[in-house]
């Protein structure tokens, strides 16, 4: 919704300015980011006192960034040769330090798997912050109604942090051993993992101007957002269950098979499926005429990445509460290095289409290389890892393959050929991946719940 209204009211040039700030803001943060979270869910002893800590610590680590930030923004400016940069620094600056008062009691509604409280705490801010924005870009007509809408949105979630837990940070630096003897590799990791998903807008901001860079931005966020409303969720309430069943692996194996596969069954066909209807969907959604077409193509691209993201941000999930942190660190180190080393030649060949393929290409490449790390430091046949993903990603592929090629035989345009395309390429997924099924001698997996599922529920209404 939010974004279908800013699209129309701003223009690619506006959210690129704010990606580039962004960029250097995430960059920064990073290098003070310590994953006082995670610390404190992979610890089932933790207490007040490691609550508190971790507060201190992550207040501390945005004073820092927004004081950093802000004194460095005419030097920013100065790099990107736009000196509308200095004032959206020195905004977001203070953005930073809002967001850095956040109540981190709010970790425990995930700890405890207290779901009811922690969707509310997570989507009733968004859904404020949304109108918002949308106001706000009512209002400034630029890029402006982003940088603010920013600010604003850290104000409401901090404001929430309160609101939905009973628990008070106070300041405290107790358990600082604990945390850091955790946090140390979480750092490391975040900062390759920030070089491998943030790597091509680094080079981008240096190489692109800004209305390409909000192109690209643009086809990212929409490619992801497809997906990330049920990853999130999913994801949070997955890893407080691994936590709790860690030290016994036959049953911490199961359930991570399980919900690898039940995310690759539901991320894939709507991953690829978006990318397959862009052509018909962005005119509509986003308006403008052919402003936003030339997204097209990267979301194409971008899509395959989201997919394999996905997917193999389940076992990095599983090799950080196992103890395997510093592995995923060192991995992640290499993809960032091909990622810097790899983006600079595809954009001289290919331009963003270039940087979007690649993208793509070395997402499915860090899944297999995830998937190998998992083997060999969980105990996971390789095999079964195979055996619960392949079904769905082959008949993905098959859909999405099908409907981009199918679109040039239409003859009708506009929003009925978007709903024919949804309607069919439903339809194949649903084929291909009973086929499959069928074919593979109908194992047990995630195909089978969800028949299972559906037989219940019809044995139900028959019932009544």
């Amino acid at each position: 919704m939010s974004s279908a209204v800013l699209a129309r009211l701003l223009v690619p040039e506006d959210f690129g300015l704010v990606a580039m700030a962004l960029v250097i803001f995430g960059f920064v943060s990073l290098l003070f980011e310590f994953g006082v979270n995670w610390a404190l869910i992979q610890n089932n002893k933790a207490t007040d006192d490691h609550f508190h800590t971790a507060w201190t610590i992550r207040l501390l680590q945005s004073v820092v960034i927004a004081g950093l930030l802000g004194a460095l923004s005419p030097l920013i400016a100065q790099a990107y040769g736009d000196i509308r940069l200095e004032l959206i620094c020195q905004i977001l600056a203070a953005g930073t330090l809002i967001r850095g008062f956040e109540n981190i009691g709010t970790v425990k509604l995930q700890k405890d798997m207290k779901f009811s409280k922690d969707f509310i705490y997570n989507v009733a801010p968004k859904i404020i912050s949304t109108f918002v924005t949308i106001g706000l870009a009512f209002y400034y007509r630029s890029y402006m109604a982003l940088v603010v809408g920013t600010v604003l949105s850290n104000l409401i979630i901090v404001m929430a942090s309160y609101l939905v837990v009973s628990f008070r940070p106070k300041f405290s630096f107790a358990k600082i051993k604990d945390i850091w003897g955790f946090s140390q590799w979480v750092l490391v990791r975040n900062i390759a993992e920030y070089i491998s998903t943030q790597g091509d807008m680094l080079i981008l901001a240096v190489l692109a101007t800004p209305t390409k860079i909000g192109y690209y931005k643009w086809s990212t966020e929409l490619s992801f957002m497809s997906i990330s409303e049920i990853q999130q969720p999913f994801t949070r309430a997955l890893i407080p269950g691994l936590v709790k069943i860690k030290h016994d692996h036959d049953r911490l194996i199961a359930a991570y098979l399980k919900a690898l596969s039940m995310m690759t069954l539901v991320a894939v066909p709507i991953a690829l499926g978006f990318g397959a209807v862009a052509e018909e969907l962005i005119p509509i959604f986003l308006g403008g005429g052919d402003k936003w077409l030339p997204i097209v193509p990267l979301i194409q691209g971008l899509v395959f990445f989201a997919m394999s993201n996905t997917m193999y941000g389940i076992s990095v999930g599983l090799l950080t509460i196992t103890g395997n942190i510093k592995y995923t660190a060192y991995l992640l180190w290499i993809q960032a290095i091909v990622i810097l080393v790899m983006l600079y030649p595809a954009y001289y060949v290919a331009g963003l289409l270039g940087v979007a393929y690649s993208r793509g290409l070395i997402g499915i490449i860090m899944f297999f290389a995830i998937s190998f790390l998992v083997v060999h430091r969980c105990q996971v046949d390789f095999s079964k890892i195979i055996k619960v993903v392949w079904r769905p990603v082959l008949a993905g592929t098959g859909m999405f393959i099908a409907l981009v090629n199918i679109s040039n035989m239409w003859t009708i345009e506009g929003w009925i050929v978007l709903i024919a395309k949804i309607i069919f390429g439903a339809v194949l997924y649903i084929l291909f991946i009973l086929i499959l099924w069928w074919l593979a001698g109908k194992p047990i997996s995630a195909e089978q719940s969800v028949l299972q599922f559906l037989k219940n529920q019809l044995f139900l209404k028959k019932s009544s």
